[in-house]
Order: structure tokens, then C-alpha cells, then sequence
């Protein structure tokens, strides 16, 4: 959980500090609102491509191989990025850069999934994506305390030390046990369970919770968008696309519409600090739910509270009023982004559910590369905040109804249990 909770910080803070790196950008190459806009949106097209190729990477090659090397990928591509001599290099990098980011996720979480017990399954994996609101947080301190001193490129370098995670997944993690049964490996997945429990050579290895290697191995020639799998995968796909449309769109500009609300640089910095940190609590809450109540009906509910929270956001600009409502929306954030990801990876079998859950997480993607050009494009057309988060908020409460069509429940039950 700490090691693989530690990728995933660096993926947020990856995604979130380009949104005060933006006005740097702006002042020292003198670049349009569009042209930073098309910035952070070339960023998620790269989440993209990066997630749904590590996603079937990761279902051929191994979870803890694949993590592995993306760490070392995104650490070097800070590293490039910090050096970037002009605003069309960084324009590449950032392409680059958000394929590693995108492919954290389905990897670091489908390897958490698979070795979580049942009853805990639900509380680890939004526990885990609770290590993004920490990189969250991490780079609106980087933003306050690094980027208004010395500029955005000590920001970018910050991003490099993602590579000792890398070498740590590498020496300490163990590869998923359900992974190597699935593909046969059956004496390199007793290695691994003797190295995890330090049992005898003589016992045999350890099974995944209440399955038989039988059961294990799943030959099925079903894909995501079989007649199985169909309505999972649509109703999963608007789901991501929603959340990171309303992500991207809220914090990728949140620094620059604040200070366009009769607030200084530093002032709209700081409250978009203060603003962030609402994702740690709203992922602790549901860390407790998650296993207690039905997972389908907590994330229709946190959609429908980040939906009211966004528009309830633009209809004030007094501080107490925007602190306040701010901070409810990141929480009902981390609560949904939370729930996301257990959801999704838990509805598919081992066999596909690096490529399943790559491809959701991928595809969604696309709601944060429309997001920051929407929200460019109303400020550019002198649209206000009312607009820009009506907007926003039409997402979550159109998946609120997709959801709702949607009957399988998880909570409680093994993953096994479920695909069968």
C-alpha cells in the first residue's frame, strides 16, 4: 500500500502542479490562454495513450514489472522537462510525461486489488487513491513555496525523485499471485508466496482467498466489450471521463480564475492549497464506507454532491463563502475518484483487468484534455465562473443516471465470485 501509494502521489502531483506551473508559463514565454490551455489538455492525451498501454502491458508482462519501469520513465521525464528550452519542448515533454502519469494507475491499482483481502478490498483501494490527494497537496505546496520563489523549473526537478519509488517497487514488491496463476506460473508463484509469508519448501503456495488454482486460471475468450462485458465498460468509460473532466477543468485553472477574481497570485495560490487539502478527508470518510455499504450506491451519491458542490462553488466570490464550498468539493471529489477505482477494477477478471481497468482510466482521460480547452475558451470568450462550473457540473450528474442502470454490487464479494 505505502510503496504503490507512493507512485500514485507522484502521478497527482504530476497532473496537479502543471496548474501552477501555468501562470509562470504564461508571464516567461508570454503565451496565450489557449496555448495553456492546449498544455494541460496534450498532458492528458498522453494519460491516455500511457494507461491503456500499461494496462495490457501489465496483463502480459506482470503488475510489479510494468510499475517498475513506469516510475523510472516519469522520474526521467521530469528531469527533461525542468531543461525545456522553449514552450513548444515542454509542449512535447508534457506528452511524454503524461503517459507515465496515466500509467500509474491502472497498474499500481490493479496489483493493490489483486492482493486485497475481500472484506478489506474496498477500504485499501480508496485508501490507496487516497495517496493522490497527498501529491495533490504536495504540489500546491511545491506551487506556494517553489514556483512563486524560484520559478517552475525546481517544480519540474522535484518530479524527478519519482524514480526512487521505482527502485523500490523493484527490490520489495512481490508480483501479483493471482497474475502469475492466471498465466500458468505456477512454481514462480510459489517463489513469490514463500517470499511473502516465509513459509517451508514443503507447503504448498498460497491460493488467493478462498480459490482453488482451477478456479484461478480463467479461460475466457470474453473481452471488455463482449456481450458480458458491454455495459460495464460504457457505463465505466462515462464515469472516468466525467471525473476527470470535472478534475481538470476545476484545478488545472483554479490558481488563474482565482486570481481573476480580484485576488493577488500568492492569495490564489494559497487558497487553492487550503482548497486541495478537502480530498484527504473525503477519502478517509469513504475508506470507512466502502466495505459497510454498497460501492455502487456511495458513488452515485458522491457524484451527485460534487455535481451540487460545483455549481453551489460560482455563486459567490467571498472568500469565506469559496474556502468553504472549495473544500466540500474536494472532499466529495476524494470520495468519488475513491470509489472509482475499486469499482472498476473489481467488475473484470484477472485475464483482462490490467487492459479493462487501462482503457477506462485511459478513456477518461479525454474529459481532462476537453476540460482545460472549454474552460480556455469561456474565459477567453469573458465568460465568469458561474458558467465555467454549470459546466462542470453537468458531468457528474449525467453519470449519476448512466450508474444507476447499473445493477452489479461488489462489496463483500471476491473477485473471483464476481466474474463468475
Amino acid at each position: 500500500m505505502l510503496l504503490t501509494g507512493s507512485c500514485w502521489s507522484w502521478a497527482a502531483y504530476g497532473v496537479t502542479v502543471i496548474g501552477f506551473i501555468l501562470p509562470a508559463l504564461k508571464t516567461e514565454w508570454n503565451v496565450s490562454s489557449s496555448a495553456l490551455g492546449f498544455m494541460a489538455g496534450i498532458g492528458m492525451l498522453g494519460m491516455l495513450v500511457g494507461s491503456v498501454a500499461a494496462g495490457t502491458l501489465s496483463d502480459r508482462f506482470g503488475r510489479r514489472t510494468m510499475l517498475t519501469w513506469i516510475m523510472i520513465y516519469l522520474g526521467m521525464m521530469f528531469i527533461l522537462s525542468a531543461a525545456a528550452g522553449s514552450f513548444t519542448i515542454l509542449l512535447f515533454l508534457r506528452f511524454f510525461t503524461g503517459m507515465g502519469l496515466g500509467a500509474v494507475l491502472p497498474t499500481g491499482g490493479t496489483l493493490v486489488s489483486e492482493f486485497s483481502p475481500t472484506r478489506l478490498r474496498g477500504t485499501l483501494l480508496v485508501l490507496l487513491n487516497g495517496f493522490w490527494g497527498l501529491g495533490g497537496t504536495l504540489a500546491a505546496l511545491v506551487g506556494y513555496f517553489l514556483v512563486l520563489r524560484t520559478g517552475w523549473r525546481l517544480a519540474m526537478l522535484f518530479g524527478g525523485l519519482a524514480i526512487i519509488s521505482g527502485l523500490f517497487i523493484h527490490w520489495l514488491l512481490p508480483e501479483s499471485l493471482r497474475f502469475l496463476l492466471s498465466k500458468g506460473m505456477i512454481e514462480k508463484a510459489q517463489k513469490e508466496s514463500k517470499r511473502i509469508v516465509n513459509i517451508e519448501d514443503s507447503n504448498p503456495p498460497v491460493q488467493p482467498q478462498n480459490v482453488s488454482p482451477s478456479q484461478t486460471v480463467i479461460k475466457s475468450s470474453d473481452g471488455i466489450w463482449s456481450q458480458r462485458f458491454a455495459r460495464i465498460t460504457l457505463s465505466l468509460w462515462v464515469l472516468w471521463i466525467s471525473l476527470n473532466f470535472l478534475y481538470q477543468g476545476v484545478f488545472v485553472w483554479l490558481p488563474t480564475l482565482l486570481a481573476g477574481e480580484n485576488n493577488s497570485i500568492n492569495r490564489s495560490f494559497l487558497l487553492s492549497l487550503l482548497i486541495s487539502l478537502g480530498q484527504i478527508p473525503g477519502t478517509i470518510l469513504v475508506a470507512y464506507l466502502a466495505d459497510r455499504f454498497s460501492r455502487r450506491g456511495l458513488i452515485i451519491l458522491s457524484l451527485g454532491l460534487l455535481g451540487c458542490s460545483a455549481i453551489l462553488f460560482s455563486l459567490s466570490g467571498n472568500t469565506a463563502w469559496i474556502l468553504t464550498i472549495g473544500f466540500l468539493l474536494m472532499v466529495f471529489n476524494g470520495m468519488a475518484w475513491g470509489l472509482a477505482h475499486p469499482f472498476s477494477s473489481e467488475l473484470y477478471p484477472t485475464s483482462i483487468r490490467g487492459t479493462a481497468t487501462g482503457w477506462a482510466t485511459g478513456i477518461g482521460r479525454l474529459g481532462g484534455v476537453v476540460a482545460p480547452m472549454v474552460v480556455a475558451w469561456v474565459i477567453q470568450v469573458g465568460g465568469g465562473m458561474t458558467i465555467i462550473f454549470s459546466i462542470l457540473a453537468a458531468a457528474p450528474m449525467l453519470t449519476m443516471l448512466i450508474l444507476a442502470g447499473l445493477k452489479q454490487e461488489t462489496t463483500g464479494r471476491s473477485l473471483e465470485e464476481i466474474s463468475a
